[in-house]
């Protein structure tokens, strides 16, 4: 009888496991639409100037930044990249003290049709993200909120993790709320 306990215990326990490696297995071969990399979100890519992304989007923007005028150094957009809800952030580049063009230094979706390589996505957490770059430079903390005009405070309730890629110039950048992730943001590493 005792024999039976242990065997059925014991059939237990590999089940359970073999139940867990499952359900892990099953959310990395989750394919996404669209990937998000240290680069970009498919063919829309970090670096590329205003127009290769109007003619990649087929439509214009229209910027504060174009006024070049002091202030005017950056815009941000909120557009459709196929049915994508993408914000774009954009940095004023200058050819000359007299010519400059903008450029996307970042893009970044709340969709869940958006993921990483490694199946990371809208409605993860933290513990997701460690596991999937455990061997990428991860630096991570509560953001910080407005309380007032002149007060700001670290949030309860967000959070970013950041990961950086070999290179340290690029960056994916995980913005969680209430310890789950609400946005994925591909950007270019201004300085620490």
């Amino acid at each position: 009888m005792r024999n039976v306990f242990f065997y059925f215990l014991g059939l237990f326990f590999f089940t359970a496991c073999n139940s867990n490696d499952k359900k892990q297995t099953k959310k990395k071969s989750e394919k996404s639409e669209y990937t998000i990399t240290k680069d970009g979100i498919n063919d829309l890519k970090i670096g590329m100037s205003q127009q290769e992304v109007e003619k990649l989007l087929n439509t214009h923007f229209d910027m504060n930044a174009e006024k070049d005028s002091v202030g005017y150094w950056s815009d941000t957009i909120k557009t459709k990249y196929r049915d994508l809800d993408v914000s774009l952030y954009f940095d004023r580049q200058y050819v000359s003290e007299d010519s400059g063009y903008m450029e996307v230094n970042g893009i970044e979706t709340s969709s869940p049709l958006c993921k990483t390589a490694s199946g990371v996505g809208i409605g993860d957490e933290k513990s997701d993200i460690i596991a999937a770059y455990e061997d990428n430079p991860v630096n991570m903390s509560p953001d910080w909120v407005n309380v007032n005009d002149t007060t700001w405070a670290m949030s309860k309730t967000k959070y970013s993790v950041y990961v950086r890629d070999d290179k340290w110039d690029k960056e994916i950048i995980f913005h969680l709320t209430n310890k789950k992730v609400t946005s994925l943001e591909a950007r270019i590493i201004m300085g620490d």
